[in-house]
């Protein structure tokens, strides 16, 4: 590439993405700031055989183009790929379709380089507060149809001929448009300066707090909904499509006019290829009746669907699959049972327990999800922990003894050997281990087996030799209270373990033997 005489692979302005840029917005900004007409620029720097604006490049985005703009640009490649809409894949929606309609995503209807659908808005505010103004990716979804820093609703045409807007075309009106700075803050057709578009403010705070957490959601990748703090975002707007595509069905329109709180929102002339293709009043209709659907979910929905008899035929929408806290709903209160949990779904769950906490636990998943998705994941759940790694742990206990001079210290580590021993021989829980008394050993285990030290103990009656003697020779040495009826006591306290306490001491003990891999938990430790 050879820009104005210049050579080597950057080009001579570094002007990176901004927050939130969409790819074409950024092609159109680079182009403007190296003086060129876009087509000039894109043909310099793609080459001449590669024809680009002929489509929805926002979509398609190949991998030979962010692999070039990365090149050329000094951005790294996740800098460039995060400008492309294929970057919401994984957390809006499950698959990209790069030459096809992707739900959430608001088509152009490109046309030999025309825009016939109004895919793309703004915020004539944002382009007149932007020091070099630009268009958002957020602008593109189905969902935004308000500014949330600005309190304005978003526009998706020129207000002065109603044109799509096109920026990459605005240059191509003449030669009076030399390239600058700007440019592209004008319609393509009429000239118009769209940041002196009118603006409507927004009255209505629900549907601003509404917009407020979708877009919470999709920046975070996880939304607090349906009693799950840490939902995935993905999940969350799977169920949220699903449930627009049920509430806007036909049948579901003609039976929710009855209800005297929906009067005022009008869904007539709804399009049946759904929300993607509906214009911005109808989405606008839309935030509205979700404001109050999912309003204290699911009491509002589930109101809905007694008051004015909804089907759950016509509430599943056009998903195949929908996520528990959407189909439980609509099979409980419409007629269609109880919900099946999918390995897809249940698989999602595990990965963001995986992903929050750094590793698997089926409890912590439970009070995420509200099930048991054990019996989907049985690769996920861990592995009883083998007999050579329990005897790894025993013998970095022995090693960590022999090798202090401190009494105390040495009676509080035979403890724990003695202890954790018994809790894994008797499968004992961290809570019924910290509040085991001898006489519960005794009826847990009748016959005691011959004492021995040289392996570890591998039977209860083994473990029940190690806590008569433990009992009768070292535990006095920790100096319990009298009125203390524990197997095991603490030194400090000299009072029975807190059940969280021998958690945290079976911890400090694996840690010590570096086997975290090996024993990921006390569950595991004790199966």
């Amino acid at each position: 590439m050879n820009i104005i005489g210049l050579s080597g692979s950057l080009l001579p302005v570094h002007l990176k993405p901004l927050p939130d840029e969409l790819l074409s917005s950024w092609l159109v900004r680079l182009a403007r700031g190296h003086g060129l007409k876009l087509q000039t620029f894109s043909s310099m720097v793609f080459g001449r055989d590669k024809s680009i604006w002929n489509r929805d490049i926002d979509k398609l985005a190949p991998d030979w183009m962010i692999d070039r703009l990365a090149e050329c640009s000094g951005a790294s490649k996740q800098t460039v790929f995060d400008t492309t809409l294929k970057s919401y894949e994984g957390n809006l929606y499950e698959h990209h379709q790069p030459n096809g309609n992707t739900r959430w995503l608001l088509p152009l209807g490109v046309y030999h380089r025309v825009r016939r659908g109004h895919g793309l808005q703004y915020c004539p505010r944002c382009l007149e507060e932007d020091a070099a103004p630009y268009f958002r990716k957020r602008w593109r979804l189905a969902f935004s149809v308000m500014c949330t820093k600005h309190d304005c609703y978003l526009l998706d045409a020129c207000p002065q001929c109603s044109s799509p807007l096109a920026p990459h075309r605005v240059d191509m009106r003449g030669r009076q448009y030399f390239p600058r700075m700007g440019l592209n803050a004008h319609c393509w057709k009429c000239g118009f300066d769209l940041r002196l578009a009118q603006i409507t403010e927004v009255k209505d705070s629900a549907s601003a707090r509404l917009q407020l957490q979708l877009e919470f959601a999709l920046e975070h990748g996880y939304a607090d909904w349906a009693g799950n703090p840490a939902m995935h975002s993905l999940v969350f707007f799977e169920g949220l499509r699903a449930l627009i595509g049920g509430i806007t069905s036909k049948q579901t329109q003609e039976r929710l006019v009855r209800p005297a709180k929906l009067s005022g929102i009008d869904l007539s002339g709804w399009p049946r290829t759904g929300l993607e293709m509906a214009s911005l009043p109808q989405r606008l209709e839309l935030i509205r009746l979700l404001v109050i659907v999912l309003e204290d979910w699911p009491s509002n929905f589930s109101s809905l669907i007694h008051e004015c008899k909804l089907r759950y035929a016509d509430l599943k929408g056009d998903s195949e699959q929908r996520p528990f806290w959407y189909e439980d709903v609509i099979r409980h209160e419409a007629g269609g049972g109880y919900a099946l949990i999918s390995h897809d779904e249940a698989d999602a769950i595990a990965g963001v327990v995986e992903g929050k906490y750094g590793h698997f636990s089926v409890e912590i998943a439970r009070a995420l999800s509200g099930r048991d998705i054990s019996a989907h994941i049985p690769e996920r759940l861990p592995q009883p922990v083998s007999d050579e790694v329990y005897e790894d742990l025993l013998t970095s206990i022995d090693h960590q003894a022999a090798g202090t001079l401190d009494k105390t210290e040495r009676a509080c580590l035979i403890r724990d050997k003695v202890m954790f021993a018994v809790g894994r021989q008797l499968h004992l829980s961290e809570s019924a281990l910290a509040d085991l008394t001898l006489e519960r050993v005794r009826e847990i285990v009748p016959e005691v087996e011959e004492l021995s030290f040289v392996d570890a103990a591998r039977s209860p009656g083994q473990v029940r030799a190690w806590v008569e003697w433990y009992w009768e020779k070292m535990r006095s040495q920790l100096q319990p209270r009298s009125e203390v009826a524990c197997v095991f006591t603490s030194s400090r306290t000299r009072r029975g373990f807190r059940h969280s306490a021998v958690g945290v001491r079976f911890r400090q003990m694996v840690e010590a033997a570096m086997l975290q891999r090996s024993i990921p938990s006390y569950s595991c430790w004790s199966k």
